[in-house]
């Protein structure tokens, strides 16, 4: 029996096109790579353009209702502080004798309280750009920081009620006014000093002069007792505005109780307005708006203070929070009159270094200095022993944060002082005449800002940048090299179309029973059985079929076998 078996081989052309078409898949996948990569360094190069940092911090810093910044101003979570020191006057009695020629005063304190700042009812008018509020100030005594309880301190101090109402009736009133007022107070019995628990300096003691005052001027003096932290505390409704769309004055107060300035001191429009009395560009420094120029000075503005007060650049240093901040310092003419933070003055002007702020309390003769008259007048100075003023201790600074625009710290410290003037009508304050009395000081401060504000700053200013440069770093290194290895596959692949080799023919040697097979094979035309004619063309096709020729090289060589050679 003879098999034949036929091996199949892929032609030229079909080996062409299969690795044409592997050539295209693999540089398919280059191009995509190629692509990738330069994805990824185009978004490095645009991350480093327009700072995602600052992006996320100016959505995160939006004044909104609901917002980190609407929260904190709506309940400012910063811890601020008031230390008071009340000033005891320990030789009255000498001095009025005239056994002593000046008063000697003792530091007691400090009395500890903490002012809880909110703002009620904010209002945020995108269109102006501009939030309104009602700014809300109560104290709230912290006996744990304070030398004692309110109630269990006693000290000796100017009759302020007394020295007060003499002093406003001798600058508005004439002779016969004041020798009435002085008959009045000499039958009520009223004295220059009074012996005084702080509790009832602070938030106010029964004084007859203060009740038959109330009840003959009620829309004047409004109140039945007389206190210091009572009156310059004293709730009343009243509306800021700040500014939120110019960026250079964002959070700055645009108005006070619907006016750009203090009337108090005499502001009647923007264009006469002076440094003193213009509310309109003033922070009250809760915040201020961020990348904050360097050298840029700041004016505070302090509603209990009826002024704004000059902070002036001093420097630049590290803080104890490890974050780069601007350091201000109050400017040491504040209090002068040579300021140009100075109100205009005509009559009954203050001493050097005392600001007066009587228009802002009932025309009571309140005056301002640094603690421990510190930059005053020296003759002032010399009425009073017991004053240690110390530029360390007794100088306001404020700390700025530069790039949010938060407060780090600050301290401000003002003293109260009482002026006394003499109606030759009215003779019970002469002992005193034309003398500032000290009655207390106090330190307005906050050490650190809160825990939230801690975190913000940190993520933005620490953990943030350097996070990013290393994102954008790694996207672009990988892009780069993405984009190389894309190149390189398609410029120099690593696959090549090898041409097909030419098989040469072998030589098959048949032995000589092949030979005899094949020439039987060959004349089986010539057999009987394939004689016939219908069969003729069969078998032509048959010796085609297993004839070999010499020009198919590219195909294995037939063979046949028999089953006895197997």
């Amino acid at each position: 029996m003879v098999v034949g078996t036929l091996q199949q081989v892929p032609s030229k052309g079909r080996i062409s096109i299969m690795k044409i078409q592997n050539f295209t898949v693999q540089k398919r996948h280059s191009v995509i790579k190629l692509s990738y990569g330069i994805l990824l360094m185009i978004i490095s190069i645009i991350m480093a353009a327009i700072n995602p940092v600052d992006i996320a911090t100016n959505w995160f810093m939006d004044m909104r209702e609901g917002s980190f910044l609407y929260n904190m101003w709506e309940n400012p979570t910063y811890q601020l502080r008031s230390e008071m020191w009340v000033y005891n006057y320990t030789n009255v009695q000498d001095y009025l004798s005239g056994a002593e020629k000046v008063l000697r005063v003792q530091e007691v304190g400090p009395f500890t309280f903490q002012e809880m700042r909110t703002n009620e009812n904010i209002r945020i008018d995108k269109e102006r750009g501009v939030m309104t509020m009602n700014p809300k100030l109560q104290l709230r005594f912290l006996p744990e920081l304070s030398v004692d309880a309110l109630e269990n301190v006693t000290v000796k101090i100017p009759n302020i009620a007394l020295i007060a109402m003499s002093t406003l009736l001798a600058d508005k009133l004439g002779y016969l006014p004041n020798a009435g007022a002085y008959y009045s107070m000499s039958l009520l019995g009223s004295k220059l000093f009074k012996d005084l628990s702080i509790q009832d300096m602070f938030w106010g003691y029964d004084d007859p002069i203060v009740s038959i005052a109330n009840t003959l001027l009620p829309g004047w003096i409004d109140f039945k007792k007389i206190g210091l932290l009572d009156r310059f505390y004293a709730q009343k409704l009243e509306w800021s505005e700040v500014e939120l769309k110019n960026r250079s004055r964002r959070y700055s107060l645009n108005s006070w109780d619907n006016t750009t300035g203090l009337l108090e001191q005499g502001f009647k429009d923007l264009e006469t307005s002076t440094p003193c009395n213009r509310i309109k560009g003033s922070f009250e420094g809760l915040m201020l708006p961020a990348n904050y120029e360097k050298g840029r000075n700041i004016t505070i503005f302090r509603k209990q203070a009826c002024r704004n007060y000059p902070f002036l650049y001093v420097g630049e240093r590290t803080s104890d929070l490890g974050l780069s901040s601007y350091l201000y310092s109050m400017d040491s003419t504040a209090f002068s009159s040579t300021s140009p933070f100075a109100c205009n003055c005509s009559n009954e002007c203050p001493p050097e270094g005392f600001v007066d702020v009587s228009s802002c309390y009932y025309g009571f003769p309140i005056s301002l200095s640094k603690p421990h008259m510190m930059d005053t007048d020296p003759v002032q100075q010399a009425h009073f022993e017991g004053q240690k003023p110390d530029p360390v201790k007794h100088t306001s600074h404020f700390e700025l944060e530069p790039v949010i625009g938060a407060p780090l710290s600050f301290s401000i410290k003002i003293q109260i002082n009482l002026a006394v003037r003499v109606s030759e009508g009215n003779p019970i304050t002469k002992p005193l005449k034309d003398k500032v009395l000290p009655l207390m000081w106090l330190s307005m401060f906050c050490e650190a800002p809160p825990p939230d504000v801690v975190t913000m700053l940190r993520l933005r200013l620490v953990y943030a940048p350097p996070l990013v440069i290393t994102l954008e770093v790694i996207l672009f290194v990988a892009g780069l090299v993405l984009s190389l290895q894309g190149l390189h596959r398609i410029w120099k692949p690593k696959y090549k179309i090898i041409p097909p080799k030419e098989i040469p023919t072998p030589i098959i040697r048949r032995k000589s029973s092949e030979r005899r097979r094949s020439s039987v094979i060959l004349n089986m035309a010539e057999n009987v059985a394939f004689a016939f004619n219908d069969d003729e063309d069969m078998a032509k096709e048959a010796v085609s079929l297993l004839a070999i020729n010499e020009d198919d090289s590219e195909f294995v060589d037939l063979i046949v076998s028999s089953e006895n050679e197997e």
